[in-house]
């Protein structure tokens, strides 16, 4: 673990740019949140990675417990203010700040995740198994990702980037499950910016309660299914209001807060003296998938991990559409086995040109605007791209896990494809890890995994 936790304001360490038009965004001169042709209706999948360049950055050396503080050399937020004029110490106590309002509102700081050891004999394995929890009783895992676009906002505000102060009066808007929308109301309290809230139409009056109390304001859609509560979001967007919601598609610096995690978990192993073979995640719509893979990309850049794991990204639904777009993807590489990059490059941006024909969303009556993101995961082609990229595979596994139930280990796979249901909150997640490695075996033709996860652990992410 070499770098520095005090890298000077003068060079460029990251570069911006929309996977889906190749447009550049300066984030010295816009927030960065998005891409500015995201909003266009040109039809393409517009959405922002992030490069870092990595010669010049090493892993943080920060010793504080706060991911926020100790990883901020990995923030584009901190090089940005830093070529304003803001010192180090001027952004550390930003984020100490905001930092302790979230502590004294949820009743928990933001600390490192820990990665905890699964029992031998929980699960027939050949490998050693890790957990780590990105949820906790009182820090759901969207939190990260939202705390994430506050600090954005606060330290870009404070070093007196131009878009950040013109937008300082600007109101949050959020959209997504009742869970989502509770952190969210949350979150927001950290801030003085105002929330807005979309909302079916007609709304359950248990939410609308919710909001009055909370003193959201409620933006009723079109109606009551998800594509019209898609759409007053979007609205709401082109209207000024800034995407206060977990996903990087809708606001970059969310994907940055949930990659503390990453870094925890290549703090945790380098400790260990361990490697991360297998990374399996839920793909709660690509958001946190995502969001890892991209951090441990991040970090095995910068010096921080040895190795960069497989992705397996355990879908939630039997018919999810995220499995359909998988295996449409593999047609547009010809269903090759571990398609190489000049095969799954030119796939992966044709998607992106094109989603209509790859992202199929189920029949509108399974579109629910209480779960409006369901149908159109935001974040579901960098999901899938880390499971390409990193020879990995999205799994389902039929029924709900029970460990004393021996008939619901049935689970399909193809080059990042399966078939059936996982709920990964319940029975054991060792056992979720022994089917997944069950199905992945029987692919024909499939290059065997020996090579990878014999040599390193595998890390469930609950």
């Amino acid at each position: 673990m070499i770098g520095s936790t005090d890298y000077g304001p003068t060079g460029v360490v990251a570069e911006i740019a929309c996977a889906g038009c190749g447009s550049v965004v300066d984030p010295g001169l816009s927030l960065g949140f998005r891409c500015a042709l995201a909003e266009s209706g040109d039809g393409i999948e517009h959405g922002l990675n992030r490069f870092l360049d990595g010669p010049k950055l090493g892993f943080p050396e920060s010793l504080d417990r706060n991911p926020f503080v100790r990883y901020r050399t990995l923030m584009t937020a901190y090089h940005v203010a830093r070529r304003l004029g803001l010192t180090d110490a001027d952004y550390v106590a930003q984020v100490e700040t905001l930092s302790r309002r979230a502590a004294d509102l949820l009743g928990e700081p933001f600390l490192m995740a820990d990665v905890s050891e699964v029992p031998s004999d929980s699960a027939d394995l050949t490998l050693s198994v890790r957990r780590l929890e990105a949820t906790t009783a009182t820090l759901p895992w969207q939190a990260r990702g939202l705390f994430g676009i506050l600090v954005h906002l606060a330290t870009l505000e404070a070093a007196g980037h131009r878009a950040a102060v013109a937008s300082k009066d600007a109101p949050l808007v959020t959209l997504g499950d009742p869970e989502l929308v509770r952190t969210a109301v949350v979150m927001a309290q950290l801030t003085p910016r105002p929330l807005h809230v979309v909302v079916p139409n007609p709304c359950p009056r248990e939410l609308l309660d919710f909001l009055q109390t909370a003193r959201a304001t409620p933006l009723p859609a079109d109606g009551s299914d998800g594509a019209a509560c898609r759409a007053r979001f979007h609205r709401a967007v082109r209207e000024g209001a800034l995407p206060f919601t977990p996903y990087a598609a809708h606001a970059l610096p969310a994907r940055e807060g949930l990659s503390t995690l990453s870094y925890d978990i290549a703090e945790a192993m380098h400790a260990r003296g361990e490697s991360v073979s297998l990374l399996v995640v839920p793909a709660r719509g690509g958001a946190l998938a995502s969001a890892l893979v991209s951090g441990l990309s991040e970090a095995f850049l910068v010096g921080g991990l040895s190795r960069l794991p497989r992705l397996i990204a355990l879908e939630t639904e039997p018919d999810g559409v995220l499995l359909s777009a998988m295996e449409r993807l593999g047609a547009l590489m010809d269903d090759e086995e571990d398609p190489r990059p000049e095969v799954y490059v030119p796939a992966l941006r044709e998607a992106a040109r094109d989603p209509g024909s790859v992202l199929v969303p189920p029949e509108e009556d399974m579109d629910s605007g209480l779960t409006p993101w369901a149908a159109r995961p935001p974040d579901w082609l960098p999901c899938l791209e880390g499971v390409i990229r990193t020879r990995g595979a999205l799994v389902t596994i039929e029924g709900g896990l029970d460990p004393d139930d021996e008939d619901d280990d049935t689970a399909d796979d193809e080059t990042g494809g399966g078939a059936g249901g996982l709920d990964t909150d319940e029975g054991s997640a060792s056992l979720a890890l022994s089917i997944t490695l069950e199905a992945l075996r029987e692919v024909p033709d499939r290059r065997p995994l020996e090579d990878d996860y014999t040599s390193g652990v595998a890390l469930i992410v609950r």
